[in-house]
């Protein structure tokens, strides 16, 4: 019996979407960050229900490269959902699945499927519980600052930031979305892109170290 990061996440609001386009984009994005980042995953991210997944990470630095997959790549893809994630340190009693995120069973699963469950107004949209309570309290603390500025973004924006995240120049950027570099330049400065990169290498540098076996 080993101790594993768990990660499970369902859709925000599942319900104001369409079944069948939610459906295709979940398995879509799923499947994307199972094949990008399988280094870091031990138990592939599987959709358990129509609107949840789940999955074992190899490692703290992997599970959180992971959530900043998923949200990252909800811009590039224009997806236009949100996903609640919940990240718990715990224990798997039976034999890890590394083909698919079924079958396995254990107090650290239950434990994550319950704080999935406690759904009420005002819950974080992102919540760690790991074996350090503090670094815990850290993460908890820091992706509340990330879903402030993440939520101030507008759907119609989605493809313009993602261009920014992953591209500093300005002048490439307004090439791609008809505006010059000074309009980028400004685009940057209201959306908040510098703050949301920097925050997250905060996020990475808090963690160094911190990984359990």
């Amino acid at each position: 019996m080993e101790n594993y990061y768990i990660l499970m996440a369902d859709v925000v609001a599942s319900r104001r979407h369409r079944g069948n386009t939610l459906s295709r984009d979940l398995k879509q994005l799923v499947a994307s960050c199972t094949t990008n980042l399988a280094s870091g995953i031990l138990s592939p991210y599987t959709v358990t229900l129509g609107d949840e997944f789940q999955g074992v990470a190899k490692s703290l630095h992997s599970a959180l490269e992971s959530i900043f997959y998923f949200e990252e790549t909800t811009l590039k893809e224009n997806i236009r959902f949100k996903l609640r994630y919940v990240l718990h340190y715990g224990r798997i009693e039976t034999r890890l699945n590394r083909k698919i995120a079924h079958g396995m069973m254990g107090t650290g699963l239950t434990r994550t499927r319950e704080l999935l469950n406690q759904k009420r107004r005002g819950s974080p949209r992102f919540l760690f519980e790991l074996a350090n309570n503090m670094l815990s309290n850290q993460l908890n603390r820091l992706f509340r600052v990330f879903d402030s500025l993440i939520t101030g973004w507008r759907e119609k924006d989605y493809l313009l930031i993602s261009d920014m995240l992953e591209n500093d120049n300005n002048e490439e950027v307004g090439a791609r979305h008809e505006k010059n570099r000074s309009q980028i330049w400004k685009r940057r400065k209201h959306l908040r892109i510098e703050e949301y990169k920097i925050l997250k290498e905060v996020v990475f540098d808090l963690i160094k170290g911190k990984d359990l076996p």
